[in-house]
């Protein structure tokens, strides 16, 4: 689940999360307190890099601190726990680093459940001091600490032993230093399976550890309609949110589960980590998907879900042909679709362009976009509008309404009752199935390409509009 939800937020950041395994190893040595040991530099304890040290906060306040040297340069990680083994476990750990001066360098107090853990790199060779405490000076009891080289510290860590669901982050200045995110493993059933709130949450505190908060000034619960600062705050326009779909009476969508950061989410994290280039290539989105990723197993999936879409290149398709329900395909940015049988599902993110869309045999509505669109609503009584730039609008069976825009138009109807309306520009309309030799007289100094007809057999009317654009009005 973390590295499926890892990917979905790698494709709208272009960040590259590598995966690391956080293991402490086995000590080398173990230092064990006798006489209390000093709270400051002056302490009648050290230890070595690979040793664990085992002590106790007595008294009435307590801070112990053990000396280890470091070389200049060492990386080293420091985690410090409540020892379990005397039955006198020190309940909420205090971690603090500071240098050969007393200064503070580091603290930490709750990193996985309430254990403390920091990780270090020495600029300077010296004496560093380790300070074992407890939250707010409050508590008593055993600790163990745990000091291991060459670990990286992970920038975000992920664990399932504490209950609930939730993020951290440590921030130097604006910047996140590191984030840790626990997702008990039964969380929401713990359903290995991405059309489900298991896999939501993880895309959810994910967002967390980037830097996103929630969709709005509420934590822990909500209600829409009281907590919500703005009128469409749900699932449909961020992963962030609190209210699934149906729960929000300002827009109509459907109840689906989230396996992508949506719209807003994508604007938001894109104005921290910049807008990536990802899936360049000619891609398609729905039924015969292409992308390589779990996106193309989406629509298949047993519960409903709801994506959106983030390319940044090629001549991409919206394939929703196989279903049979009257659907709405918007294929202009940040607009959502009504795809799949279901309401509101499928986004297009802002800056994302998609060239093709199809539907299937109900009444379907199609919307183009500022590109040149290749529009098939399929059988049935369908609704399509390309938009500008220069767009193929094919109805097929049924009585359809099509219409063009300002752009170079090719608009195909079929044997029934059609009403096909080019507007400005250099339009051209067939009431009927549109044959190679019917674009060849009525355009009779184009000369087609060798696989015209085959991209007439496959419906591709876009294509061979762009050619003939290209070759009888040098519109490219």
């Amino acid at each position: 689940m973390a590295r499926q939800s890892l990917e979905a937020w790698s494709v709208v950041t272009g960040i590259n999360f590598i995966e690391t395994h956080a293991s402490q190893g086995t000590a080398t040595g173990t230092v064990v307190e006798g006489p209390d040991a000093g709270s400051g530099t002056i302490t009648a304890y050290s230890m070595s890099v690979g040793d664990d040290f085992q002590g106790s906060l007595t008294g009435t306040v307590d801070r112990d601190s053990v000396a280890v040297t470091l070389a200049a340069g060492e990386r080293i990680t420091i985690s410090m726990s409540g020892d379990t083994s005397g039955g006198n476990a020190l309940d909420d750990p205090y971690l603090r680093l500071r240098d050969s001066s007393g200064n503070l360098l580091m603290e930490s107090d709750d990193h996985i459940g309430s254990d403390s853990f920091i990780a270090f790199q020495a600029e300077t060779a010296g004496t560093y001091y380790i300070q074992a405490g407890s939250f707010n000076d409050a508590s008593l009891g055993d600790y163990a600490i745990e000091v291991r080289s060459g670990i990286s510290s992970p920038d975000i860590g992920f664990d399932d032993n504490s209950s609930r669901a939730y993020a951290q982050f440590w921030t130097s200045g604006s910047n996140i230093v590191s984030s840790q995110i626990n997702i008990e493993a039964n969380w929401a059933g713990g359903a290995n399976r991405t059309d489900g709130y298991f896999y939501q949450t993880y895309l959810h505190e994910i967002g967390h550890a980037l830097g996103l908060g929630h969709a709005g000034n509420y934590n822990g619960a909500a209600t829409y309609g009281t907590d919500n600062d703005y009128l469409n705050d749900s699932w449909q326009a961020s992963v962030m949110s609190y209210f699934y779909q149906t729960e929000n009476t300002y827009v109509d969508a459907s109840f689906a589960y989230v396996i992508t950061p949506q719209v807003a989410d994508i604007i938001a994290i894109q104005n921290l980590y910049g807008a990536p280039t990802a899936n360049t290539g000619n891609d398609t989105y729905g039924n015969n998907g292409t992308t390589g990723t779990y996106l193309d197993s989406a629509m298949s999936l047993s519960n409903a879900v709801s994506f959106t879409v983030f390319d940044s290149g090629g001549i991409d398709t919206f394939d929703f042909a196989d279903f049979g329900f009257d659907q709405r395909m918007d294929l202009r940015e940040e607009a959502s679709s009504d795809l799949a049988g279901l309401s509101g599902n499928i986004s297009i993110a802002r800056g994302t362009l998609i060239e093709y869309g199809k539907t299937g045999i109900g009444d379907d509505q199609l919307i183009g976009n500022t590109t040149d669109n290749g529009l098939n609503a399929g059988a049935g009584d369908d609704t399509l509008s390309g938009g500008n730039g220069h767009d193929a609008l094919a109805g097929d069976a049924g009585a359809d309404d099509l219409a063009g825009d300002s752009g170079h138009d090719l608009l195909e109807g079929s044997t029934e009752n059609d009403v096909l309306d080019g507007g400005g520009g250099n339009d051209a309309l067939f009431g009927d199935d549109i044959t190679l030799l019917e674009l060849s007289n009525a355009f009779p100094t184009w000369t087609p390409p060798a696989d015209a007809q085959a991209l007439l057999d496959a419906g591709d009317l876009l294509a061979v509009w762009d050619d003939i654009l290209l070759d009888v009005y040098s519109i490219a």
